[in-house]
């Protein structure tokens, strides 16, 4: 017989469903403090939280890709259950916890800040052993054996060994806290607060003449409900190594930070992150921390589609952007995207066609007379997420209005760049071309880019 047992109202968000040695149900939840926490069915049936008391962290991570784990039962341990969730200052916390006495045991860990993809294994003495994927903000994502009966760590991938050659290159981010505003946006009470990685610019064999801020680089992740984090990212350090300041904005909508900070973005795509986007760079140049005169922005796919929207509706803001497989028409979205996101952009913008109107004033496209500013587009020929006609349209415009734009499409790739010669490419090209507009020559040596309009 089947029977509902949690899930039952549109408040409530569950998933990874998992039976322990003893065959009780363990399952994340967000049904009491908005934050996904860990539950169980006791003995009566009922579900009950595992933790002492309801916590503001985030025991999971939005499934953008199926098969995501956090939280395992450690096999032959009854209640004992493997879970990880975000603490203080981006880093992750990994720990053994036990659902009915709700004992928690903090495992210790090298500063990792991701953690997830959880599987159990054992030792040929019968030990469990945790698999998972972990990074920090000096080491890339790898995949490591975790003993958790007191022996240390292993990484079962191949290390990086351009890491360790990259020492003093390395920027390490600090966390910030920046205010922001929230839809009616001309009401003053509803300030609130964002927040963002910031990474200073780092680079042993050089230094800023005297007085001289960086410029800075806002970062606008996809999704546009997943997050940014504080691993290691070498498209990162590329721009920190050549004088950008960067910060990796978690506006809001981005998933960490519990259920109301997610629902912002429901239905203020287009508005909420164009604002925390736009607050955080102009927070970073009001404490002195960036050249204000010297801000940029890019994404890719909803990130692109904020950095346009932040270009069309925020001119004032920054000098420069750049959009990879971004949205510029959001209507077309709607009309064409895949079946996985089909009712993606009723939650995000409204429903449609009743919403149409709300669509087209939130499109970049149809707002390029107020876009003042220069832009790169790049675009993967075979992307059926964002079609390549998203980027021609808007680029046919700019040109045709004499705004400098730029743009390359790259035969073979899809929604995001996948060889290795097409990123380096779109790395190199998007640096010389800021360095025309910002006024500055890259020191590598780079492929020039057409530039209409130049």
């Amino acid at each position: 017989q089947l029977r509902a047992v949690a899930g039952q109202t549109e408040r409530e968000s569950i998933y990874q469903p998992r039976f322990d040695s003893d065959g009780t149900l363990h399952f994340i939840s967000d049904r009491v403090s908005g934050f996904w926490n860990p539950y169980h069915f006791n003995s009566n049936g009922d579900a009950t939280l595992s933790l002492a008391q309801p916590m503001e962290a985030e025991f999971a991570s939005p499934e953008w890709s199926f098969g995501e784990s956090t939280m395992q039962p450690v096999p032959g341990r009854g209640p004992h259950v493997a879970v990880t969730y975000g603490g203080e200052d981006g880093q992750s916390v990994l720990g053994i916890l036990n659902a009915v006495t709700h004992a928690f045991e903090e495992l210790p860990t090298p500063g990792w800040s991701v953690l997830g993809d959880f599987q159990f294994g054992t030792t040929r003495s019968g030990e469990p052993v945790l698999v998972l994927v972990a990074g920090g903000p000096t080491e890339p994502l790898s995949l490591f054996t975790y003993y958790i009966n007191g022996m240390t760590s292993t990484r079962l991938s191949a290390k990086n060994s351009a890491v360790d050659e990259m020492a003093g290159f390395v920027s390490v981010p600090r966390t910030i806290a920046f205010p922001t505003r929230l839809p009616p946006l001309n009401d003053s009470s509803k300030v609130a607060e964002a927040y963002a990685y910031f990474y200073p610019p780092t680079n042993r064999d050089y230094t800023a003449p005297a007085g001289e801020l960086p410029p800075l680089l806002v970062l606008g992740h996809g999704g546009p409900t997943s997050a940014a984090h504080a691993v290691y990212q070498p498209k990162i350090q590329y721009w920190t190594s050549r004088g950008f300041a960067v910060a990796d904005v978690n506006y809001g909508g981005s998933t960490g930070y519990g259920r109301a900070y997610r629902e912002r973005l429901y239905p203020q795509f287009g508005v909420v992150d164009v604002e925390d986007c736009c607050a955080a760079a102009l927070h970073l140049s009001a404490t002195g921390a960036v050249d204000r005169n010297r801000l940029s922005i890019m994404g890719g796919s909803a990130g692109g589609y904020t950095t346009l929207a932040c270009l069309a509706f925020r001119p004032e803001v920054f000098a420069v952007g750049a959009s990879l497989y971004g949205i510029s028409d959001l209507e077309v979205l709607v009309k064409e995207t895949h079946k996985f996101e089909a009712q993606y952009p009723i939650h995000l913008v409204g429903p449609y066609p009743e919403a149409q109107h709300v669509y087209k004033g939130r499109s970049p496209l149809y707002s390029v007379d107020a876009l003042a500013c220069p832009a790169i587009f790049f675009q993967g020929l075979e992307d059926k997420v964002v079609p390549p006609n998203q980027a021609t349209l808007m680029v046919d415009k700019l040109r045709e209005k004499g705004i400098r734009v730029a743009h390359l499409e790259f035969a073979g790739e899809q929604h995001g760049f996948r060889q290795a010669k097409n990123i380096v490419r779109a790395l190199e090209a998007q640096l010389f071309f800021f360095g025309k507009i910002l006024g500055f020559t890259p020191l590598d040596s780079i492929e020039p880019v057409l530039i209409h309009n130049e």
